[in-house]
């Protein structure tokens, strides 16, 4: 640096140092450096200054030794900044300022619209368990899936081409005006099963919008290294909101009625929706450029699957799954009813122990981040989670604490199943994409449940509900065993592997 040369006596410069400097400053060879003999007349040819003058030079400033070693610390930092590569996100972009700040403002917001929804959510299926069907339980449970079915492709679209954050207000919005709807039509004495079956549906359209644009805009946010952490606070939000939703959901129920348990959800949807007045997310939208018909955008996303290698197994396996664990799920309220001779108290109790259970998964898995191969970890708890579920349907009348407790395990094991799922995708889909993508999910998995619901309605009435947890148990575990078969998923988990060892080099 030139401050070395004022540290030096003017005596003790000469010409062939300073050739030397400029030289070494055109990248020139050691062996061109010690073969360079300049003269005067080279050396003015060159338009080097002599040294006198040079000398002259640095004695004039007025440099101390202070502002040298100043001068050498923000050299060093600028050398480091260079050399640091920038965060990224799960989607591959630059991590923005205060995300841990945005995520915690927006999911405690959401934290208040999951419990209030669960709340009335669930008001609305024990109105349909009090009827005592498995076929009007189905019903429910398909007027929620049926809408996701159908226009999960097209939301999904709609998603990827507008702001992420203006979608989930407009959703929460749109939920307080079908809850104030339905109200009104429940003052007026037209309470029926058509009727929670419609509101069903309707609510389902809602909450695909908001899922859909929450989970596209994580990745957005989030430092890769973060998202299954993130994903599973997610996954623990649900879970707290399932502990305290059906125990406030019956009890308004049976204390004021199906209009006031429903009430609720709107001061949720409103906390929510100002919570995110507050926050910026990225918007993450499409490029005009990139924009065509939505039948081409959804064969883009389908696309997108293909391309990635792995993701079709991916997708068939959890697809087939929910085709044997869905109707499972959606009979527990009757399973404890009917079964185990339960009442609301024993309903409530089961989901609460559901909710905690899945909790505490969640807090492990957050701690823990899921390990590099979360591939492996989903195939081996759907197994797990399918001999549980195969317990509980071999359990006898009496037998209900044992229900509770294998409930409770298979919570755990079901956070560890479900909860890396979402991480999988994100990692490994364009930020741009995403949103297709996770909507042709959700339609898949939508439409296999669907098929799952349809054999568990026909049946169900005629050879009761613990055979159908016997026959979904026997499933789950055969699917996540064929599951080991396509080695070619294992190829999903290469981003965290290399993310793994970069951090290695990077610590080193």
């Amino acid at each position: 640096m030139e401050h070395d040369f004022k540290r030096n006596t003017p005596n003790e410069i000469n010409k062939k140092t300073l050739t030397r400097a400029r030289l070494e400053a055109a990248e020139l060879s050691e062996a061109e450096l010690d073969s360079t003999e300049l003269t005067e007349a080279e050396l003015a040819k060159a338009e080097l200054p002599a040294a006198d003058s040079i000398d002259t030079d640095l004695a004039a400033e007025d440099v101390t030794d202070t502002e040298l070693a100043a001068e050498d610390a923000i050299g060093t930092e600028l050398k480091a900044g260079e050399s640091s590569a920038p965060e990224l996100t799960a989607a591959g972009t630059q991590v923005p300022d205060g995300w841990f700040r945005t995520v915690a403002i927006v999911f405690s917001g959401q934290l208040f619209s999951l419990i209030t929804t669960a709340s009335a959510g669930f008001a609305l299926i024990w109105f349909l368990t009090q009827t005592g069907s498995a076929m009007i339980l189905v019903l429910g449970t398909v007027c929620f899936l049926l809408p996701m079915a159908v226009l999960s492709p097209i939301i999904g679209s709609f998603v990827d081409r507008n702001n992420r954050k203006h979608i989930m207000m407009l959703a929460n919005i749109y939920n307080v005006v079908l809850t104030v709807v339905m109200i009104g039509l429940i003052l007026i004495g037209l309470a029926s099963v058509p009727l929670v079956l419609s509101m069903i549906a309707l609510r389902s359209v809602g909450q695909i919008f908001h899922m859909t644009a929450m989970n596209a805009a994580i990745p957005l946010l989030v430092p890769n290294k973060h998202l299954v952490r993130v994903s599973s606070v997610v996954s623990g939000l649900g879970a707290a909101s399932s502990i305290i939703g059906p125990a406030i959901g019956i009890s308004l129920f049976e204390i004021v009625g199906l209009q006031n348990a429903l009430a609720i959800d709107i001061a949720g949807s409103l906390i929510a929706c100002a919570v995110l007045l507050f926050v910026v997310i990225p918007a993450g939208e499409m490029k005009k450029e990139e924009r065509t018909k939505v039948l081409r955008e959804l064969k883009d996303g389908i696309a997108a699957i293909r391309e990635k290698a792995g993701m079709t197994p991916f997708f068939a396996t959890v697809a087939v799954a929910c085709v044997f664990f869905m109707p499972m799920a959606a009979l527990f309220p009757l399973l404890t009813v009917q079964h185990f001779n339960g009442g609301g108290f024993e309903v409530a109790i089961i989901e609460a122990i559901w909710g905690t259970c899945f909790l505490a998964g969640t807090a492990v898995l957050g701690v823990w981040g899921g390990g590099k191969r979360l591939t492996f970890l989903i195939r081996c708890c759907l197994g797990i989670c399918g001999l549980i579920v195969l317990a509980i349907g071999l359990l006898p009348s009496d037998g209900f604490w044992w229900f509770f407790g294998l409930t409770g395990l298979m919570a755990v094991f079901g956070v560890l199943f479900d909860t890396p799922l979402l991480a999988v995708i994100q990692r490994n889909i364009e930020p741009e994409k995403l949103g297709r993508v996770l909507a042709a999910f959700n339609s898949l998995t939508s439409l296999a449940s669907l098929i799952g619901l349809g054999f568990a309605g026909l049946v169900g009435d005629v050879i009761g509900v613990a055979p159908i947890f016997v026959i979904s148990g026997i499933g789950m575990f055969l699917v996540a065993c064929t599951a080991f078969s396509f080695a070619s998923i294992n190829k999903l988990d290469l981003k965290a592997k290399e993310e793994e060892e970069v951090e290695a080099r990077e610590s080193a």
